[in-house]
């Protein structure tokens, strides 16, 4: 049996299929790619732009040239002259999603409560990460060198990292890292946010106890004993005729000054 249309009906039916296609979304036409160009991706690493800076942050900027995959993650790190992590400044990685534009700017800043020694005050190099979940793709380090002390915090240009930044504490040197941080906390930690203002990060909101597992050593020497408060880092012996402020983690300091939870607790935590 033969169905025979008329012209009306053809027209009906051309017309809601061009309608079907128009209201498709602009992004399905794009084809994620599956694996990556290192050149052009080496291309857009070196095409690096710094678009906000201040004393204690750095905002910088790429453009790629090709969508990814959502199994490729792209990080970068903050490295002094010798080409290592500097400690005390973390970041992430934040897509502004500007209409029309294939860029990913990376956010770094400095939290370091206090006095930050001289040897981490000065980086070197930006290091571009490409990763999936099981390994590491490709790395590239590109020159930038900036001081991140001073005694006067300033902002020399917008935007900035935001002013509450979740991340987590690693207890035994005081270090914070960022959720998205390439780095992953060693040992014990405890998960919550920095705050502050004016590009200048000034204290730890502790929301969840200690999380994380460190192997006991074989040998423990214990050079003093006391409390760690999380707020700002602040420590304190024991003989110390201080209290300490809420919340706080008692532990013990080992012969590299770093701190060991014991109990592996927090102390006085409010959660918010």
């Amino acid at each position: 049996m033969r169905i025979k249309l008329s012209r009306t009906h053809l027209m009906f039916l051309l017309l809601v299929f061009l309608i079907l296609i128009g209201c498709s979304p602009e992004k399905s036409r794009e084809v994620a790619s599956s694996s990556i160009d290192e050149s052009q991706m080496i291309k857009a690493f070196e095409g690096l732009e710094i678009i906000g800076e201040g004393t204690h942050f750095l905002t910088a900027k790429i453009d790629l040239t090709q969508t990814l995959s959502p199994e490729f993650k792209i990080y970068a790190l903050v490295l002094d002259e010798d080409g290592y992590a500097l400690p005390k400044v973390s970041g992430y990685t934040h897509d502004p999603q500007l209409e029309g534009k294939n860029h990913l700017w990376f956010y770094f800043f400095l939290y370091a409560p206090g006095h930050l020694p001289r040897s981490w005050e000065k980086s070197g190099y930006i290091r571009f990460i490409v990763a999936t979940e099981d390994s590491t793709v490709l790395e590239k380090d590109i020159e930038h060198r900036k001081n991140w002390d001073a005694e006067e915090v300033k902002i020399f240009d917008l935007p900035s990292p935001p002013d509450e930044i979740p991340g987590c504490i690693v207890l035994k040197d005081y270090t914070f890292l960022a959720r998205d941080d390439y780095r992953k906390p060693e040992g014990y930690y405890v998960e919550g946010k920095i705050v502050g203002r004016d590009g200048e990060w000034t204290h730890f909101v502790a929301l969840s106890d200690i999380q994380g597992q460190e192997e006991e050593p074989e040998i423990r020497l214990e050079t003093d004993r006391g409390w760690l408060e999380l707020a700002e880092g602040k420590s304190h012996s024991m003989p110390e005729a201080i209290a300490p402020a809420p919340p706080y983690v008692q532990g013990w300091w080992d012969g590299k000054g770093h701190f060991h939870p014991d109990p592996v607790r927090v102390l006085g935590l409010k959660r918010e």
